[in-house]
């Protein structure tokens, strides 16, 4: 009886494959067809769960690749690589099994962010930032402290979106660091990476022989953030100029090739020859930085300005990183610099970095309200929504404007235009939260909800 049990016990699967099995077992018993039949909010639950179970599946995927890196299968094999070995497999491409290799080596030091992916308890990307960011901590970092920047990153991916997740990660030191020295430390990389930035600066255009222009660019992000808030002004939806534009009613189908620069990323402008299409780039970037932006059509009260956000320390001393009204971080001297070049808008915060009211009596919210509204509220404050202020409008939260309410900043929010039809039409709800942010309940909500956009 013993020997036979033993003799069973021998021939059970291991655990991962028997489980690959159960998986193949339950997909193959899952029509695709039968997701016609459900109900909305069922199938929103269950896209939902799948999410979960993708991200668990992912960290088995990217555990086994480290495991295949560590073999040397891919050598052995004759391929260059462990990604290029995987490249070869279903449907496969080399840049992707390259991502799990890099994935699996930074995730080896973060177990436990490694086991809350397992668990679908983290999306991979938020595992990466946040593995990242660990790996990335000082030399001088304590077992203690590593592992407390690792949770504080991961309770923190529950709440915030992955933009600002990239950015808290980069300020995680200020988990165990003097204020002084965490505000340092983000300016001298920032400074560090904006230099490089630079250098990777490139710009290409190619004719296409049909009346059309072909071309790609890259930029810093602080340029790109003011392209992007240029274009958005010009072609607002809201203005009508563009509606009987010949380019609006064709049915045209363009291709975008997009190329990037080759050379080493850690070498300066200044110890290197440059490149045609670097200088092009470096000189884009630079028109992009002093674009006019009082000529150019104003969009929702803001216009094409680019608010940046830093103190008076910053602007006198230059110490402390800023932030663009995007969410972009630069550093003190571009903020300076960007200053000089193209002029200050003061605003006086109080004790709780909410703006001081400088509103007037008017339907409309002023030009500088609205700019207040964007410092404070970091753009659209509906729950979730990650517009920056530059897709935004004022809103009488209170009470609508034809009910009484005065045009003051502490009765104006920023909402996307979106949101704010919805709100209108739903009948939100709005109150200033214990922060002194605007929290908003939707019909059917129980409980009041903010944006949990980070605010460095």
């Amino acid at each position: 009886m013993s020997a036979q049990l033993s003799t069973d016990l021998g021939q059970l699967p291991h655990p991962l494959a028997g489980g690959v099995a159960a998986i193949e077992d339950a997909l193959d018993r899952m029509p695709v067809e039968a997701w016609d039949g459900l109900a909305s909010t069922e199938v929103r639950s269950l896209v939902e769960r799948m999410m979960r179970v993708e991200a668990r599946l992912k960290a088995h995927q990217i555990a086994g690749t480290r495991v295949l890196e560590a073999s040397g299968l891919a050598q052995q094999m004759g391929a260059r690589s462990t990604g290029a070995l995987l490249a070869g497999s279903f449907g496969a491409d080399k840049t992707g099994g390259d991502r799990m290799v890099r994935a699996g080596e930074a995730l080896k030091s973060s177990p436990r962010t490694e086991q809350a992916m397992a668990a679908g308890d983290l999306s991979q990307p938020q595992a990466e930032i946040i593995a990242r960011a660990v790996a990335d901590l000082p030399d001088t970092t304590t077992p203690e402290q590593r592992q407390a920047c690792e949770d504080t990153l991961a309770g923190d991916a529950q709440k915030y979106s992955l933009k600002d997740l990239r950015s808290r990660s980069k300020r995680i030191t200020d988990q165990f660091l003097p204020e002084p020295e965490v505000d340092q430390g983000e300016n001298d990389s920032l400074q560090a990476q904006e230099k490089r930035a630079w250098a990777k600066s490139e710009f290409w255009m190619r004719p296409n022989g049909d009346g059309t222009t072909t071309g790609g660019f890259t930029l810093p992000d602080a340029q790109a953030d003011m392209l992007d808030t240029a274009i958005k002004a010009v072609s607002a939806p809201r203005r009508d100029h563009l509606r009987d534009h010949p380019g609006a009613q064709a049915d045209d189908h363009g291709h975008t090739d997009a190329r990037s620069a080759e050379g080493d990323a850690s070498s300066t402008i200044y110890d290197r020859e440059l490149d045609y299409r670097t200088r092009l780039g470096m000189g884009f970037a630079e028109v992009c930085s002093r674009l006019p932006g009082h000529l150019l059509p104003g969009r929702s009260g803001l216009g094409a300005t680019l608010m940046v956000h830093l103190d008076y320390d910053t602007l006198l001393h230059g110490i402390k990183a800023a932030t663009l009204s995007t969410g972009t971080r630069i550093s003190a001297s571009q903020a300076r610099h960007m200053a000089c070049n193209l002029g200050i808008i003061p605003q006086v915060f109080n004790g709780s970095t909410i703006p001081v009211d400088h509103g007037h009596e008017q339907r409309f919210f002023t030009k500088a309200q609205k700019q207040d509204m964007s410092a404070r509220d970091g753009g659209c404050t509906a729950p979730g929504c990650d517009k920056p202020p530059e897709d935004c409008e004022g809103h009488h939260w209170r009470q609508q404007w034809a009910h009484g309410a005065t045009t003051t900043l502490a009765d104006g929010v920023l909402i996307c235009a979106f949101h704010h039809r919805r709100a209108h039409q739903d009948s939100w709800q709005a109150r200033l939260g214990p922060t002194g942010h605007i929290q908003w309940k939707r019909p059917g909500d129980t409980a009041w909800q903010q944006n949990h956009r980070w605010r460095p």
